[in-house]
Parts: structure tokens; C-alpha cells; sequence
């Protein structure tokens, strides 16, 4: 059984041991947000129904009360030693403590909020057992001109702002990996993984941000599809914006740690990245698309398989090369057969990167 399981089953069997039931297994008779309960809302692009002149403004946010539990902590500093070999000092406790603290946080399902989007209020639908709301918006081109600023439109939801970004029809567009891609995270090596997802800054690998903010010059959309789970998505889009990247959608895992979906944590690449993917790749059919993600897993043969899916759209595949290996190695010979050469590249250096011709 591997180690990284064995901690995290470990978080599963301790969740509720702080000696009160979890919330989120609650009657969910309650709306609106109580002074405990944080909101977060998380960055979408809508999608142009060109035929009806209408924009589909998707809403996406998660509702939860923050865990500031020492035993727990305790707990998860004891394992890290004792398996791991890894020790929190007074720079990285206060990384350990917020994001452990995010994912055992108490997820809020049943709040019924409201949307105001383009001058009209809207009623979402009520929070799920993981404390994730969504609704998409449906909006006439004709009323939403005055709102737009800066290519999206803002919406308020209580105090809280979020932000739909307009996204054309056609264009170029980026999806991209995280970890090991953008981010550091030393995947393959179950220990690194976890220093560098719980205890130290994120790091991120050379030369990518300025890479795609010069690609982001071409009026080009991001999009980061990770395996990380949902409740990272505040450290991360911090740790994208300190790190110059470009303003992106985040896709992550959908994660709890008291049943069943912890178990999605554990699954491969191509279990999960796929139908993320799609969906996007299917939002925009008239778009062409750059997928770039590393070696370390299986971003190759979840990439190639797209392409032979979507030969039309995905116009170019890079990896970032994180595994010493070459583009003759049996591995790519074999993902990538039937594909042009020219359709994918293995990359150690981003500035040998370069974009497909415009559409």
C-alpha cells in the first residue's frame, strides 16, 4: 500500500475526531452563509452561443467553515516525520497549517445564494455534500455590453466578487498541467510531492510565466486543468498571480476527505484529465488549442489520445521534459504513433516554445 495513501487514510479516519458531527452531514435546511462559513468563487469563461446572440455566464463557488484543529495537526507533522522524514520549522508551519487546514475544512452543502450578474439577480442552485454550487447563466449579447470590463463581467455573491471571462468563439486558447509544468512538485517522488504541496512556497519552473505572458500578448485564453484537489484552489491562483502567469480557469479534483472521493485523489491522469479537458474543448469547437504538460505522469498519453480525438482543435502538444528522457524513447514512440512529428515536441527549455499560426 502506498505511503501517500496511508496518510491520507490516515486524515479520512481522523477527520471527525474532534468530538463534534461534521456539518456538512447536517440537516441542509439553512440558506445564505453564517458568519463562520467562508465563500470562495472560483474563475469560469463563458462561451458564445452565436446562433441565439446569447453568452452562457457559468458560476462556480464552493462554501465551507475553516478547521483550525491542533490534534489534527499534530497528527499530519507526526506522519510527515515518521514516514517521510519531514519536519515543519518556522517557515513552513504556516504553509502546513493553511492549506491542511483547507482540505479537512468543513464543507457546507444546502446554502442557497444568490447571483447578481449583469444587473439581474439569480438564485443558485443549493450547495452539494462538498460544499460546490454552480449555475450557468444564460444572457442576451444585447445586455451584457454595459457590463463588460476588461474582457469579463463581474458578479457579486453576497461579498464576494467573482469574475466570468469572455472567451470568443474562435481563437487560440492554452490548457496546461500544474504540477511539474508550471509548479515544482516533484511528483514521481512521493516525499518531494508532499514538501512541496504542504510545507514549502510554491516554486514555479523556470521560464514558464514569462512564456505564457508572452503568449498571453496574442490574446490567448488559459487553462489549468490539475490533478491538486479543489481545496488548493486559493494558494494556487495565488501562487500563479505572484509568479507572473497569466489570469487562467483552474480545474481540480473534487475531493472529500469523510467517504468515497478521497479515493479520486489517488486516481491516474487519464482517469480524470479527459473529461476535464473535454468539456473545455467542447465549450468553444470553433477554438484551436496548445496542450502542455510534463513527463512525470501521464500527461503524454492523455494528450495524444486527444489529439486523435480532436485532430481538428488541438493544433500542438509540448512536454516539459522532467524525466531525462528523449523524444525516441519507447514510451513517446508509442503514445505518440500515428502523429505527426511536428504535432508534439518534448521541451526542456520554454523559450524553444512557439505557438501555432493563428486561425
Amino acid at each position: 500500500m502506498p505511503r501517500l495513501f496511508i496518510l491520507a487514510l490516515a486524515l479520512l479516519l481522523t477527520a471527525c475526531s474532534d468530538g463534534q458531527p461534521p456539518k456538512d452531514d447536517a440537516n441542509p435546511a439553512v440558506s445564505g452563509l453564517d458568519d463562520d462559513e467562508n465563500l470562495v468563487l472560483f474563475r469560469t469563461t463563458g462561451w458564445l452561443d452565436e446562433k441565439n446572440q446569447e453568452w452562457h455566464l457559468p458560476i462556480h463557488g464552493w462554501v465551507y467553515e475553516p478547521e483550525d484543529s491542533t490534534a489534527r495537526m499534530a497528527l499530519f507533522e507526526t506522519i510527515l516525520e515518521e514516514q517521510f522524514g519531514l519536519v515543519a520549522d518556522d517557515k513552513t508551519e504556516s504553509n502546513l497549517a493553511r492549506r491542511l487546514n483547507l482540505l479537512i475544512a468543513d464543507n457546507e452543502r444546502g446554502k442557497s445564494l444568490v447571483a447578481t450578474l449583469a444587473g439581474s439577480d439569480y438564485t443558485l442552485p443549493p450547495s452539494a455534500e462538498n460544499g460546490h454550487f454552480g449555475s450557468t447563466i444564460v444572457v442576451p449579447v444585447a445586455d451584457i455590453a454595459e457590463f463588460t470590463v476588461d474582457g469579463g463581467i463581474e458578479y457579486g455573491v453576497g461579498a464576494a466578487t467573482g469574475v466570468v471571462r469572455l472567451v470568443a468563439p474562435a481563437g487560440l486558447s492554452v490548457i496546461s498541467d500544474i504540477d511539474d509544468t508550471v509548479k515544482i512538485s516533484k511528483v514521481t517522488d512521493k516525499a518531494s510531492l508532499l514538501e512541496h504541496t504542504f510545507l514549502l512556497d510554491f516554486i514555479a519552473a523556470p521560464g514558464m510565466a514569462d512564456k505564457y505572458r508572452e503568449w498571453s500578448a496574442s490574446d490567448i485564453s488559459f487553462h489549468f486543468v490539475s490533478s491538486s484537489p479543489w481545496q488548493l484552489y486559493s494558494p494556487l491562483t495565488e501562487f500563479l498571480d505572484d509568479s507572473g502567469f497569466p489570469w487562467a480557469t483552474l480545474n481540480l479534483k473534487s475531493v472529500r476527505f469523510r467517504d468515497e472521493t478521497l479515493f479520486d485523489l489517488f486516481k491516474k491522469g487519464t482517469e480524470t484529465k479527459p473529461a476535464a479537458i473535454k468539456k473545455i474543448l467542447q465549450a468553444y469547437p470553433d477554438r484551436e488549442f496548445v496542450l502542455v504538460g510534463d513527463s512525470g505522469e501521464q500527461d503524454p498519453e492523455v494528450y495524444a489520445a486527444l489529439i486523435h480525438e480532436f485532430p481538428e482543435q488541438i493544433k500542438k502538444v509540448y512536454i516539459r521534459n522532467v524525466t531525462g528522457e528523449t523524444a525516441d524513447n519507447e514510451r513517446f514512440t508509442t503514445v505518440f504513433a500515428g502523429i505527426e512529428t511536428d504535432h508534439w515536441s518534448l521541451f526542456d527549455d520554454p523559450d524553444s516554445l512557439e505557438l501555432p499560426s493563428s486561425p
